[in-house]
C-alpha cells in the first residue's frame, strides 16, 4: 500500500491525472482579476491575494508533483467565452511573472559577474604590488586593503549566486509549473 503524502490532506488530488488541485471558489469571473485594472481581460493583472494564495500553494506542494488550477463558479453565470479569456489572462499573468523573475535573475548574475571581475583585479593588483610594499607603511596598508576588498567582493559574488538568487530560482520553477499546468472551471 502506497504511503499517503502529507499534502494529500491539504489539497485534493485529481483521480484521473494524480495531480494536486489548487481549488478556488468564485462568485463571479471578475474576482480573478484586479478590479482597478482596466485592461482587456486577457491582459489584466490577477487579484494580488489570489496570486499570493496560488504561489503559496505552489511552494507547499513539492515541485516534482503536478498541479492543476480549478476554479469553482456558480452554474447561473456560466460563460465559455469568459472562461477561455480568463484562462488566457491567468496564463499571461504567469508568463509576465516569469519575465520579471528572469529579469531579476539576470540582474543578480550581472552583479555577481561584476563583483568577480573587480575581485580578480583587486587581488591581482595586490599580489603584483605585494613586494613593493615593504618600504612604505601607507603603501602596505593600501595593498592589504586591496586583498580585503578582493576577498570581500568574491564573497559578495558567492553570496549573490548561492543565497540571494536561490529563492528567485525556486520561484521561477514554481511559476514555470503553473504556466504549464491545466486551468479549468467547474460549476458549484
Amino acid at each position: 500500500m502506497k504511503k499517503k503524502n502529507a499534502f494529500s490532506y491539504l489539497y485534493n488530488i485529481n483521480p484521473d491525472t494524480k495531480a494536486y488541485l489548487i481549488e478556488v471558489s468564485l462568485d463571479h469571473y471578475t474576482e480573478i482579476f484586479n478590479g482597478w485594472d482596466a485592461s482587456p481581460l486577457r491582459r489584466r493583472d490577477m487579484e494580488p491575494e489570489l496570486l499570493d494564495y496560488i504561489e503559496q500553494a505552489g511552494y507547499e506542494i513539492p515541485l516534482k508533483e503536478q498541479v492543476e488550477l480549478c476554479f469553482y463558479i456558480p452554474k447561473e453565470i456560466k460563460n465559455e467565452d469568459r472562461e477561455n479569456k480568463s484562462i488566457a489572462g491567468i496564463k499571461n499573468n504567469f508568463q509576465i511573472v516569469l519575465f520579471f523573475i528572469q529579469k531579476l535573475l539576470y540582474k543578480y548574475y550581472r552583479q555577481a559577474l561584476t563583483y568577480i571581475v573587480l575581485a580578480i583585479l583587486f587581488l591581482l593588483a595586490a599580489y603584483l604590488l605585494r613586494d613593493a610594499s615593504a618600504e612604505y607603511l601607507l603603501f602596505s596598508i593600501l595593498i592589504e586593503g586591496l586583498f580585503v576588498g578582493g576577498w570581500f567582493l568574491l564573497w559578495g559574488a558567492f553570496s549573490i549566486f548561492f543565497f540571494d538568487s536561490f529563492e528567485t530560482r525556486k520561484r521561477r520553477k514554481v511559476f514555470r509549473r503553473f504556466a504549464d499546468s491545466p486551468i479549468y472551471f467547474k460549476r458549484k
